[in-house]
């Protein structure tokens, strides 16, 4: 697409070079990662948390960039051409929609946004369109799964550009459905603009995320999710106790999951058995279909996430005995994930990495646990410091004992993040300090008697450890079988 094509109905001031050939330069990327920069590259200078792409525009030149969408003049060479317009973020995401002709507009698109649950969903729906034939792709926290190939996220956010790039991708690769997490950072930097939704969903809500570096209070964070829905999509779904989540009503069709809900999950039991972890519940329909599940994940908020998935999985005009099949076959990657088991003893994964998800986890795994329930954790350097007293108090309350061990650190001390969250701890003689991950998940599992249940939280499905700034491979799951193989 030529350029004055490109920017057609787009308010700007012009600086620089403003010679008639380059409006009439081929723009095949919009972009603001300055590593895409290049040749027929429209550079967009948008400020995000990982740094203001105004103070990239000279790497973005240097990499053959003529073309600079900013916010400001910038000082680059004569012959770079600079569009000033008020909001880079707002036009990000529509600019790299019209560049590459609109992808998503021909995919059946669901997006999804809440406090936790998001990936689970997220992997669940996907899961059951595969299953029944359907052409689906995802992009959650975890990374994206494109022809069941999971691609893990670098540590990077994608933004509105990213989320076009990736969906014109899909539909060149014969894609039907494409199912998008949204975090509230997402949104708040219009990640979702130019996106027409099939379906919206909000998987829960709860304060979280307020603090320094995030949200300045509950109100902003509320404000964040809800803008999701702004756009309005023919089917929102909603916990049946967040019915309205203060979007306006403009017509569409909406579905409620839970207690009171269009679907619900009756007479739930948890089921233990030797080889057999999860739940066993009847999945009823406001119109009275059922369908038996047993839900090989442990938990309410695994049977609330299934009710999630499920209604996406019916908007997509799946069958409930498909959904059904679908659940019974089907276990979220790093969710609760049972990834060992050795005469009597129990090693899940999950990616609790907040006070609040902690307890829940523990909390779910409990009834499992004959023995002594443990949990190995650590924190995020670098960031939400606050939150490691809470992770402290939740494991040392929920659990019989701490492991406090690394968990992408980056550039910050292991053993001062595993002190941190040892100050919440009522009992700190229940914990022992491990920094070296690997090393604390070996004592860990060797500790362990029959009858005892390990939690290894924080990571879930991720495979790899950030140390200063370098992403190293780490992979809980060989680590157990390792450890298991030898006893």
């Amino acid at each position: 697409m030529k350029l004055f094509e490109l920017i057609e109905d787009t308010s700007y001031r012009l600086t620089g070079y403003a010679g008639p050939d380059r409006f009439e330069q081929e723009i095949r990327r919009v972009t603001a990662d300055r590593r895409e920069a290049g040749e027929g590259v429209l550079f967009v200078c948008a400020d995000f948390a990982l740094g203001d792409g105004h103070n990239s525009a000279h790497a973005a030149y240097a990499l053959g960039s003529r073309v600079f969408l900013a916010e400001r003049e910038l000082p680059l060479p004569d012959d770079a051409t600079v569009l000033v317009v008020e909001d880079t973020k707002r036009l990000l995401g529509a600019l790299a929609a019209r560049c590459y002709g609109y992808p998503a507009r021909s995919l059946t698109v669901f997006g999804i946004t809440g406090t936790a649950g998001k990936s689970a969903i997220a992997h669940t729906v996907t899961a059951l369109l595969r299953r029944a034939g359907r052409s689906v792709a995802s992009l959650t926290t975890d990374g994206v799964d494109l022809n069941g190939e999971l691609r893990p996220a670098d540590c990077i956010v994608p933004n509105a550009a990213d989320i076009q790039a990736l969906l014109r991708e899909f539909l060149e690769t014969g894609v039907e459905f494409a199912v998008l997490e949204f975090s509230s950072y997402m949104l708040a930097n219009h990640a979702q603009t130019a996106i027409p939704f099939a379906a919206l969903l909000l998987s829960n809500f709860a304060p979280a995320h307020i603090g320094e570096g995030q949200h300045k209070d509950f109100a902003a964070y509320r404000a964040a999710k809800a803008s999701l829905f702004e756009g309005g999509a023919p089917f929102l779904v909603f916990p049946a106790n967040f019915a309205d989540f203060s979007v306006p009503k403009r017509g569409e069709k909406r579905l409620l999951f839970g207690e009171g809900g269009h679907l619900q999950a009756l007479d739930a039991v948890p089921v233990i058995e030797k080889r057999s972890f999860g739940t066993r519940f009847t999945l009823c329909l406001e119109n009275g279909e059922k369908e038996q599940i047993f839900l090989p994940v442990p938990g309410d908020n695994a049977v609330k996430n299934a009710l999630a998935a499920a209604a996406l999985a019916l908007i997509a005009g799946l069958s409930l005995k498909e959904v059904a099949t679908g659940l019974c076959a089907y276990a979220p990657l790093g969710r609760l994930e049972c990834v060992g088991t050795y005469e009597g003893r129990y090693v899940f994964v999950d990616s609790a990495y907040t006070g609040q998800d902690l307890e829940r986890a523990l909390d779910t795994l409990c009834p499992y646990t004959e023995g002594r329930l443990s949990v190995l954790i650590g924190s995020v350097g670098g960031r939400t410091r606050e939150r490691r007293a809470f992770l402290g108090k939740a494991a040392g309350t929920h659990a019989d004992f701490v492991y406090l061990t690394a968990d992408n650190p980056d550039c910050e001390d292991a053993r001062g993040i595993c002190e941190e969250i040892m100050r919440g701890m009522q009992d700190p003689s229940r914990c022992c300090i491990v920094p070296d991950r690997r090393r604390a998940i070996e004592r860990a599992v060797l500790e362990m008697r029959p009858g005892d249940t390990l939690l290894l939280a924080g990571k879930g499905g991720e495979a790899y450890q950030l140390i200063r700034g370098r992403k190293e491979r780490f992979c809980e799951r060989e680590i157990v079988a390792a450890v298991l193989g030898e006893m």
